[in-house]
């Protein structure tokens, strides 16, 4: 006997469809036009010329300024990834007990996720500026979005304070489902809250430990808006993304621009790789 034929489902296919739609026309066209346009000299508006190769390659690779970049975006994801997800994991330990007033200093950590960039960069200009909050405070006279020592720096904390409100929910939440039990255990046999959070929070909070580092890495390599309003690009604060916005709507050099963003992409890559390879050995799903 021949084997039944099994019937296709195009429903399934159908379903999928849209979002396909989505991630081909915003997501693989751009990137495919973008590989397209670094191999060509562009005009302002963007629309090739004359074919030069990899010349534009060899360019951007040999210049001190995108090393200088490339420095730029590391340090700044290093600061932001870290601190982000740091005080994000102090926040959660926090508010792992429930006790009277909680949901108010709760509300209160997630509270930046529900502002934009915009209101954020207004509140630290008047706290960083020459004549800020902060200023005042400290009894200084300190130009911190201004000076190359600081504006980094000062930059990165804007951001971390923005970006910690979602990390410090998901933390959160894997802390929370933590088995009351277990904790009690740990407390008569005689463990310390460090060794109860390394040895018992940590691991059974891993998913969503692993997700927050993910998801805060993303965030800090793609910053922009902050940095656009507070700085410019400018004091040491030109990072990847803001240089490939700076080449294409400022100084119309839409090639350099492809070309930074193809090497945005793949250091976004790499990491995202590492971070999954360090999946398999650090994170327990049971």
């Amino acid at each position: 006997m021949k084997p039944k034929k099994k019937k296709v489902n195009y429903i399934v296919y159908l379903l999928v469809l849209p979002a396909m739609i989505f991630l081909s026309a915003f997501t693989f066209y751009p990137f495919l036009k973008a590989i397209y346009l670094s191999f060509f000299a562009t005009n302002n508006m963007g629309q090739p010329g004359k074919f030069v190769g990899f010349q534009y390659y060899s360019k951007i690779f040999a210049s001190p300024e995108f090393r200088d970049t490339i420095a730029t975006t590391f340090t700044f994801a290093l600061l932001v990834g870290v601190g982000t997800f740091c005080l994000a994991m102090f926040f959660a330990f926090l508010s792992l007990k429930n006790e009277k007033g909680a949901k108010a200093y709760q509300t209160m950590f997630a509270l930046p996720m529900a502002l934009s960039s915009v209101p954020i960069s207004a509140i630290a200009l008047y706290i960083l500026g020459r004549n800020g909050l902060l200023n005042e405070l400290l009894g200084t006279e300190n130009a911190w979005l201004s000076s190359a020592d600081t504006a980094l720096y000062a930059v990165a904390a804007v951001t971390i304070w923005a970006g910690v409100g979602s990390s410090y929910i998901f933390l959160l939440v894997g802390f929370r489902n933590v088995d009351e039990s277990l904790v009690e255990s740990s407390i008569i046999d005689g463990a310390g809250y460090v060794r109860r959070f390394f040895k018992i929070y940590v691991p059974i909070a891993s998913p969503q430990i692993f997700f927050v580092v993910f998801l805060t890495i993303l965030h800090s390599f793609k910053s922009f808006a902050i940095i656009k309003l507070l700085t410019g690009g400018e004091n040491g604060t030109n990072v990847l993304v803001y240089a490939l916005y700076n080449d294409a709507f400022k100084r119309g050099r839409f090639s350099y621009a492809c070309i930074y963003a193809l090497v945005l992409s793949l250091l976004i890559f790499l990491v995202t790789r590492l971070q999954f390879i360090f999946e398999k050995r650090a994170v327990h799903y049971q």
